[in-house]
C-alpha cells in the first residue's frame, strides 16, 4: 500500500477527534478497569500524540511548508498544552498532568525520529 495515497487530512482529524473526545469524556468501562501498570495512561498519550504527529506531517506534505516538522511539533505541543489546561476547567474528573504534555510530546519527536529512519 502507497502512503501516498491515505487521505491523511481525514485520518489526521479522525486523530484529533479522537484525541478530543478521550481527553474530556469518560470511556466506557474504564473505571473498572484496573491499575495494574502504574501511569499507563502516558503509553496512550505517546501513542496517540505520535501518530498525531506522523499523520499531520503527511498530510501536510502537499503543501510547502519550509519547517513541516517544526510546524506539526507546535502544533502538537499547543493542542497537548491547552488540552490539559481546559480538563480541570471542563471536566470534574481530570487534572492538569505535565507528564501527560511531556508523553505527548515525547510520542511526536519519536515518531518522527521513526519516519526519519524509515526513509
Amino acid at each position: 500500500m502507497n502512503v501516498e495515497g491515505l487521505n491523511w487530512g481525514f485520518i489526521s482529524g479522525s486523530n484529533f477527534v479522537l484525541i478530543i473526545y478521550l481527553s474530556f469524556f469518560l470511556v466506557p468501562g474504564s473505571s473498572e478497569i484496573p491499575g495494574i501498570i502504574p501511569h499507563a495512561d502516558k503509553f496512550g498519550h505517546f501513542f496517540m500524540y505520535g501518530f498525531q504527529g506522523l499523520s499531520l506531517s503527511f498530510y501536510l506534505t502537499k503543501f510547502n511548508f519550509k519547517n513541516k516538522n517544526t510546524l506539526v511539533f507546535f502544533i502538537c505541543l499547543i493542542l497537548g498544552i491547552l488540552i490539559e489546561y481546559l480538563q480541570p476547567v471542563l471536566t470534574f474528573n481530570r487534572v492538569f498532568d505535565l507528564f501527560d504534555i511531556l508523553a505527548n510530546i515525547s510520542g511526536v519527536l519519536t515518531f518522527f525520529c521513526v519516519l526519519k529512519f524509515l526513509k
